[in-house]
């Protein structure tokens, strides 16, 4: 999320940031040794603060919790390669059996080390040379690194976009360029979609656009037991993203514009409008899923990471794109958020590392992680070996029509005003022409923040 808005000077205001981050800097690095002498052992890499300076601190801040003490290591070899990453759980099983399984056969070692924190820890870290050779993110963090020189483009490495027209879907390939250069390769993506219980609506009687969506409901409704359709609509840009998209409105450009306040965006936002009016006014995450899982609400837009739960409660699901935008002509576009690897600056090891960059985003590993963690494939052709599962072919099928979340260092811009201008459309605070320009105003505002 962006930060509060202030009206100094640029100038002074960068000048500010940069004293705050020297002196946190300078503090973490005293602290490490310090802690260095009084152990006998080596010092963690060391974190910035806990959250972003917008101005200078009266004393430096404090490092923010280290979350392991060590990082695993997987092999033996001289060359050392170390990812820092936020894998968990089972999910997170598979990957280190691949990562294993790489070191043995290349004889090189690799550190995997969960950072929780790896945005503010890489702020510090990196720069002082205590930083990772990979760093695991989301494609949305790329601006923002490489302005602040945490990752370097991988086009003198062999990944440039050829590489990734060649082996990788569009709409991930897309997500990796920053500024005309390639900052990571592709692990998986996600994006919402719609998922149908078939017990309450069959495939055939699914409907097609957003005005038969619309009248299916006033039909099928029957409150508050009986809905045809609910999602996370209440002041929420992300879920809302494919009616803005399928209408033909870029929510924030390269640049740090935004086409909200546009005759594309009052359509998106009229309807918004029009489906506040068929399902719950309290309609948020937990209310829409907890609908659907009760067999409540035929249809849900929702994303892979909640298809565990509904195998789990035993529903007979399926998948159907996002219906077309009935004022526009165009399908819904959810955003296509795409797990990456990225090559951090002052590795120790780049041409190692990207070697494993590459071998991560093969068709033969992404199709292993597809099959077993149920990832949704970024490689091309490992997507083309995961189409006999269903759930996984389906949400192929939906990103084919996504948007890559933006990479830019301006989407934090976008976060809370168009949630607050999603929140205004959906109680009615606001008529749709006067929410659309109140959110880019503000959108705007915390713009200017972030130049």
């Amino acid at each position: 999320m962006a930060g509060a808005h202030n009206k100094g000077d640029p100038e002074q205001m960068q000048r500010t940031i940069r004293l705050a981050l020297i002196l946190a800097l300078l503090g973490l690095l005293l602290a490490a040794c310090g802690a260095q002498q009084g152990a006998g052992t080596a010092a963690e890499p060391t974190a910035a603060p806990a959250a972003e300076p917008t101005v200078a601190p009266e004393q430096p801040a404090a490092p923010a919790e280290e979350p392991t003490e060590v990082p695993e290591v997987l092999g033996s070899g001289e060359t050392t390669i170390t990812i820092w990453h936020r894998w968990e759980g089972e999910y997170y099983n598979a990957i280190q059996q691949i990562f294993a399984d790489y070191a043995t056969a290349n004889n090189v070692k690799i550190e995997l080390l969960l950072v929780p924190d790896v945005a503010n820890k890489a702020q510090v870290a990196v720069p002082s040379g205590q930083g990772p050779d990979i760093i695991a993110w989301v494609n949305d963090r790329i601006g923002s690194s490489a302005l602040q020189q945490i990752i370097q483009p991988l086009d003198q490495y062999g990944i440039d976009q050829a590489y990734l027209t060649e082996n990788f879907a569009p709409v991930a390939a897309e997500a990796m360029i920053y500024n005309g250069q390639v900052y990571g390769v592709p692990e998986s993506m996600e994006a919402i979609t719609f998922i149908y219980n078939k017990a309450l609506i069959s495939e055939d009687e699914l409907p097609q656009s957003t005005d038969e969506l619309i009248a299916m409901a006033q039909e099928y409704n029957q409150p508050p037991d009986k809905y045809l359709f609910v999602y996370n609509a209440r002041g929420d840009i992300y879920a809302g993203a494919p009616w803005w998209h399928g209408a033909g409105v870029t929510l924030v450009t390269p640049e740090g514009t935004t086409e909200v306040s546009s005759p594309e965006g009052v359509e998106a936002a009229n309807l918004i409008k029009r489906f506040s009016e068929i399902m719950p006014t309290e309609l948020a995450y937990d209310e829409s899923n907890t609908l659907f899982l009760d067999g409540k609400a035929a249809i849900i837009m929702n994303g892979p990471w909640v298809i565990a739960d509904y195998v789990a409660k035993g529903i007979d699901f399926g998948l159907t794109p996002i219906p077309t935008i009935s004022s526009s002509g165009q399908p819904g576009k959810p955003f296509v958020g795409v797990k990456l690897l990225m090559l951090a600056t002052n590795a120790k090891n780049p041409d190692a590392a990207v070697a494993l960059m590459k071998h991560y985003g093969s068709a033969e590993v992404q199709a292993r992680l597809a099959e077993v963690n149920k990832q949704v494939p970024a490689n091309l052709q490992a997507q083309a070996q995961a189409q006999d599962d269903p759930v996984i072919a389906g949400f192929i099928a939906q990103t084919a029509n996504g948007v890559p979340m933006p990479n830019t260092e301006f989407i934090a811009a976008m976060w809370d005003p168009f949630n607050k201008m999603t929140e205004a459309i959906w109680t009615g605070a606001a008529e749709p022409e006067q929410a659309v320009q109140d959110g880019a105003a503000l959108f705007d505002e915390q713009v200017m923040d972030l130049r």
